[in-house]
């Protein structure tokens, strides 16, 4: 992947200039303008992910003719061009970010030697003289992002919520948009869209905020992320055993800190770009390691995500109401997958078949007879399938799924005995803090699996494509801190790690600071001339240039 247009280069930042100039010159002209920015958006995505970019523009062209299509046909058309695009969107996603996962699942539970192949790449290197590499599928860079787009948008347009977009260049525009292109946030087509049709207006306070966000977000992923990333996070994942596990444990916390700070940082500079450009997108991330709840947490944690997971997944599978198709499936699809993970050698595990049928059996009888508990075990069922889910759409890994499986755990123990809890109710400092600690820490640990599988595996081996190497990783990670805590004295740890640490607390401490200061400071920086804040952004892009020029590092989000 070329990094020439991250956000961190000064290659991006020269981009934006001219995007800007285009946009004056434009700023009445708003067909010309739409046209331009999906012009310049194809341009940002084929500098970050080369040909890739016809991908792109296939999702694109197809969605935009579904949705009119959709919108001039009667009931049943209407339901066929929806499953086309639901079957388009997740095809791809399914091929290109999948692929490698379900043929070892294949392997691992049915002994299947199917391969993951390029559809077409042996023909075309033969008469087409190409030279693709026939067992190299590539992720295309942001295709979660944009696929969950453009699948909201064909749903919202099924269910009449808007109307299809007629201009071709204004729903590229949306689609394509390259402050949030690659890593989101999510943007839905009801909030975006009357958007592209207005005209630009920025207030001198919003040109203000803008700058804020966008020297935030670069702190927080280079002063922060980075820094942890590569002296202590990196390191510790890429070899567990070499560190001792109070080392593990520093750095989870550490990694806790790192992904809020890139991924919220991503978040922060693209509505800080957008907003200069004109456009209000939402707030992705608000302050998450304050929550008091697991339940809390993913209300302010990857905000545009969690809520397109409740409105496209959670609600239409039955929500907290009722039981549907899909819930069935996930279930016996759960216990099937149990019989086979704990038989020998792939082979089904017939006792436990047999008691997780017997068991969704006695638990549906008893929910037709007692309604209310039947509603609740619903519910249950699809938090769990929604939680699953979510950890797949992060990557195609066995940890992942974990991770959401135990995720899906937390918020479960929460719905059920979370207002039974002392400290849930109430407003004393110590509830606050029991509570505080407990979620942070509750995700902080389940994390040993999701950094596990990010980067670390067959993605980082060529031609070994074992998902099993991320399993092996948590596996070290929990064995070090459970029969090597002590290994190293706390005192040499701690001067080992010394600025980490430092810069660990400060991050920390600024996360967790009341939001009263926090709108104090951006109060006091929008009353600022616009002299003093040039010179300030002069400054910080010179400090940050300085720490981050040794190692440009992409996005964590990046890879999903």
């Amino acid at each position: 992947m070329s990094s020439e247009l991250l956000f961190t280069q000064p290659a991006f930042w020269v981009f934006m200039l001219v995007v800007m100039i285009a946009l004056a010159l434009l700023k009445r002209k708003i067909a010309m303008r739409n046209a331009f920015l999906f012009a310049a958006s194809l341009f940002f995505y084929w500098k970050t992910s080369a040909s890739f970019v016809f991908l792109l523009l296939f999702s694109t062209v197809s969605d935009w003719g579904i949705a009119i299509a959709m919108a001039r046909s009667d009931t049943w058309k209407r339901t066929t061009w929806l499953i086309l695009s639901v079957v388009i969107n997740l095809g791809l996603l399914g091929f290109f970010k999948y692929a490698y996962f379900f043929a070892d699942a294949s392997s691992t539970l049915f002994g299947t030697t199917w391969e993951a192949v390029i559809p077409g790449a042996n023909w075309m290197n033969s008469h087409l003289s190409t030279s693709f590499r026939v067992d190299t599928i590539l992720l295309p860079v942001g295709i979660s992002f944009y696929t969950f787009q453009t699948l909201s948008y064909a749903i919202d347009v099924y269910k009449r919520e808007i109307d299809p977009v007629k201009s071709f260049w204004d729903f590229g525009c949306y689609v394509t948009f390259f402050p949030q292109l690659v890593a989101g946030p999510i943007v839905r087509a009801k909030s975006f869209i009357p958007q592209l049709h207005a005209a630009y207006h920025l207030s001198r306070k919003e040109f203000k905020m803008g700058i804020w966000w966008i020297l935030t977000g670069l702190i927080k992923k280079v002063i922060f992320a980075d820094y942890i990333a590569m002296n202590l996070v990196d390191r510790v994942f890429a070899s567990p055993t070499s560190y001792s596990g109070m080392e593990v444990v520093l750095g989870l916390y550490g990694y806790s800190l790192q992904v809020f700070a890139d991924f919220s940082g991503y978040s922060d500079i693209a509505i800080g770009v957008a907003l200069l450009m004109g456009f209000r997108l939402e707030e992705n991330f608000r302050s998450p390691y304050k929550a008091r709840n697991i339940g809390e947490f993913w209300k302010r944690w990857h905000i545009s995500l969690s809520t397109w997971l409740r409105d496209y997944l959670y609600i239409p599978m039955g929500g907290s109401r009722t039981a549907s198709i899909f819930s069935g499936i996930f279930s016996f699809a759960t216990v099937f997958f149990l019989s086979m993970m704990l038989g020998e050698s792939g082979e089904i595990n017939y006792g436990v078949l047999f008691l997780g049928f017997g068991l969704m059996l006695l638990l549906w009888s008893s929910g037709v007879m007692y309604p209310k508990w039947g509603q609740k075990l619903a519910s249950y069922v699809n938090i769990m399938a929604t939680m699953v889910i979510g950890g797949l759409w992060h990557g195609a890994s066995w940890n992942f799924l974990l991770w959401g499986a135990l995720n899906g755990l937390g918020l479960l123990v929460y719905k059920v005995l979370g207002t039974k809890m002392p400290w849930s109710s109430h407003h004393a400092w110590w509830a606050r803090a029991i509570g505080l600690i407990t979620t942070f820490n509750f995700i902080t640990f389940t994390r040993i699996w999701f950094r596990s599988g990010s980067g670390i595996g067959w993605e980082t081996i060529p031609g070994n494509h074992n998902l099993l190497t991320e399993w092996f990783t948590a596996n070290d990670l929990l064995y070090q801190m459970s029969k090597h805590f002590n290994d190293i004295p706390w005192t040499d740890v701690a001067m080992g790690h010394l600025t980490c640490i430092a810069i660990m607390a400060l991050g920390f401490a600024l996360h967790l600071s009341p939001e009263g200061i926090r709108a104090k400071v951006i109060g006091k920086f929008t009353s600022l001339s616009l002299l003093t804040i040039w010179v300030i952004t002069v400054g910080v892009a010179a400090l940050l240039w300085k720490v981050g020029a040794a190692l440009p590092t992409p996005f964590i989000y990046f890879q999903f």
